[in-house]
């Protein structure tokens, strides 16, 4: 190895390791609280209540349906002052579709440091939970079975036991409180704290709360609600009227007073920071000015979840008051964002070490070399470049708008079980955009010939940068971009196995995928994204000029790869923030994915030449990125089915 090779490896590695460490002592508090992770089946967890029922002198009755093949996650946090002498009130957190249970870091990391035990479980379908889960639970993603955990363990009062949920998460919590608040149920959820729940919030029956301190959060910039319940104006239309009258049936206000306290009777006073509401049954309503996923990301959110626990059960016995405005997860999403930065920077030590192995040196070619004459001080070529930019900016704007939000209609969902629209969405935009990206190339090369046929200027085949020497390097190629894609996850095991944490920024997120749910990213999903990746590093290749530096050509190609969602961000936002509604009403999700697959793309056209210029090989770069950008888009957004071979 070269010696800044050496260097680039340890600085990623470094990252990522301090990314691990930081992020789980966040999380634990210090050591304060006993972090642990259950993935196994459903029998095995009724098998642990029933166990803690006979320690604990419990009687927890299980009301789901036991399995010894679905597979269930969940994260337990139980912070010092919980003890079988000292039980104290839990809570379970719920993240929202397309995600995991990390997804809740805020939430369980700000009630755990405030003697909150916790449990943080993956939905059905979801991180690490096999989709059967969901109708084992009755519908509930597996909430049914996270509550009846969580009430059998021995440091938990299970009559002090409550449930949010974000999102997707929110339908989940509701469907819980509907499972679990029946007439005569012993095992009743105390506290419901729905984020953005509203579509499971609003329909409920209201005798599901007897009994319950509520808190519903309703996000006014809701990139959803702003569509479904008109969010912006929750407070005085008829949903938010509705939710007070689940509790307090003769409300007749013109409006509802954002974060008053209604009961049966009326209104009360807010309790005192810290202590519960000397009530039995009351409910209240927050409409924060921020969008759907920043429930999640805000302090505003994350101190919304904490005050409605706070003033349900007080503060748990043994532990200190901490204001709710006191919190500490950003820290651990700076050190999980080192993380991010460590598991992407090691593309490049890898791709220098293995690249001159014996085992991979036969994938390298002769990089096509730039002519003298290519030169962007030629007004037709810089010109040419600017419309070839614009082009593809325009087209892949509005086909992301289109075919995002349709993507899984568009494809077999035996085949491609992706959940939701994320992973079948940008596979189908990847698609559209490899394509175009071949037809800009083929334009271009036409169109420069013509350019130059007066001046004899040759026009060097623009493929010429993808050609390969036999069938065989073809194969090697591939073995070397999954062989650099291993390497590069195995910091990323470590992180989930030994410090229970992943690298995220909010819904940008890097986890240890299962081995099995590999083969369904490979054989169905993989070929999506190597039609899109391998033409653009092709088109990286060819975007290279005698008088410019690497860095700005690089660059050059990340704005064309990138603006697009760039700009569908900021018309998207810009729109809802000025008229408090969405551009494009159906693309609510597509605008949050963007922010994921933004950096992707931009990071694809630097890691796209700096592999060329290694290898002179565009199936190595197209490779390795189509592999890296692939997972991380399908696994964490889950996948609808447990069978390993579902086509």
């Amino acid at each position: 190895m070269k010696k800044r090779t050496k260097i680039v490896l340890c600085i990623a590695l470094a990252l990522c390791f301090i990314s691990m460490i930081g992020s789980s002592v966040v999380q634990n508090n210090g050591f304060k609280t006993d972090v642990s992770v259950f993935t196994g089946s459903l029998t095995e967890v009724a098998d642990m209540i029933r166990a803690n029922n006979e320690e604990y002198g419990k009687d927890i009755q299980i009301t789901f349906t036991e399995s010894k093949t679905a597979q269930f996650s969940f994260m337990t946090l139980i912070p010092k002052n919980a003890s079988v002498d000292n039980p104290v009130p839990a809570v379970v957190c719920i993240h929202g579709g397309s995600n995991t249970k990390e997804m809740q870091l805020n939430q369980y990391v700000e009630l755990t440091r405030r003697g909150f035990v916790v449990v943080a479980m993956d939905m059905a379908g979801h991180g690490y939970s096999d989709q059967a889960v969901d109708s084992l639970t009755h519908g509930s993603l597996g909430s049914e079975a996270a509550v009846e955990y969580v009430m059998s363990l021995g440091c938990v009062d299970e009559t002090q036991v409550g449930i949010t949920g974000h999102s997707t998460g929110g339908n989940s919590s509701a469907t819980a409180v509907t499972l679990l608040n029946t007439e005569g149920s012993t095992q009743r959820i105390a506290a419901y704290v729905p984020q953005c729940g509203t579509m499971g919030a609003s329909q409920l029956d209201p005798a599901v709360l007897e009994g319950v301190i509520t808190t519903i959060g309703v996000s006014y910039y809701d990139e959803f609600d702003t569509v479904y319940f008109d969010s912006p104006n929750i407070l005085s239309n008829d949903v938010g009227k509705q939710f007070i009258r689940y509790v307090y049936p003769e409300f007749d206000e013109d409006a509802v007073t954002e974060g008053q306290w209604y009961t049966p009777e009326g209104t009360v006073d807010a309790p005192e920071p810290g202590q519960a509401i000397d009530e039995e049954t009351a409910i209240c309503l927050y409409n924060p000015k921020i969008t759907h996923p920043m429930f999640h990301f805000t302090k505003v959110g994350t101190e919304i979840v904490v005050n409605g626990f706070y003033a349900a059960f007080g503060t748990p016995s043994g532990a200190e008051y901490i204001s709710a405005d006191k919190q500490v997860w950003p820290v651990m999403v700076a050190f999980q964002t080192l993380g991010l930065i460590g598991f992407f920077m090691l593309i490049f030590p890898l791709v220098d070490i293995l690249i001159n192995t014996r085992v991979f040196a036969g994938i390298k070619r002769k990089t096509v070399e730039i002519s003298a004459s290519n030169t962007l001080k030629d007004p037709r070529e810089w010109i040419l470049t600017l419309v070839t930019v614009a082009a593809l900016a325009v087209i892949s704007f509005f086909t992301f708008d289109k075919y995002f939000p349709i993507g899984t209609s568009l494809v077999n969902a035996t085949s491609f079980p992706a959940r939701g629209t994320v992973g079948n969405g940008i596979g189908v935009w990847t698609i559209v955009c490899g394509f175009v990206l071949l037809a800009a190339i083929v334009i271009t090369y036409f169109m420069r010939r013509l350019l130059y046929a007066k001046s004899g200027k040759a026009v060097a085949n623009p493929f010429e940068t993808g050609k390969l020497d036999s069938v065989s390097q073809f194969f090697l190629t591939m073995l070397f971009a999954f062989t650099v894609v291993v390497i590069m996850f195995i910091p990323v095991y470590i992180a989930r196995y030994l410090f229970h944490v992943d690298f995220r920024i909010c819904s940008f997120v890097v986890m240890a995928p299962e081995f099995e749910k590999l083969l369904i990213v490979f054989i169905s999903y993989l070929p999506m994204w190597l039609l899109f990746y391998v033409p653009n590093a092709i088109f990286n290749a060819n975007s290279r000029y005698s008088d410019a530096p690497g860095w700005l050509t690089a660059t050059i190609c990340a704005v064309a790869n990138s603006i697009a969602l760039i700009v569908y961000i900021i018309v998207q936002y810009h729109h809802l923030y000025t008229y408090d509604a969405l551009w494009s009403p159906d693309g609510g999700m597509a605008a949050i994915a963007a922010f994921a697959v933004a950096p992707c793309l931009i990071f694809a056209a630097y890691s796209a030449r700096y592999i060329y210029n290694k290898t002179g090989n565009a199936w190595a770069a197209g490779g390795v990125n189509a592999l890296v950008m692939c997972i991380i888009t399908i696994i964490p957004n889950g996948i609808t089915t447990d069978l390993l071979l579902p086509w």
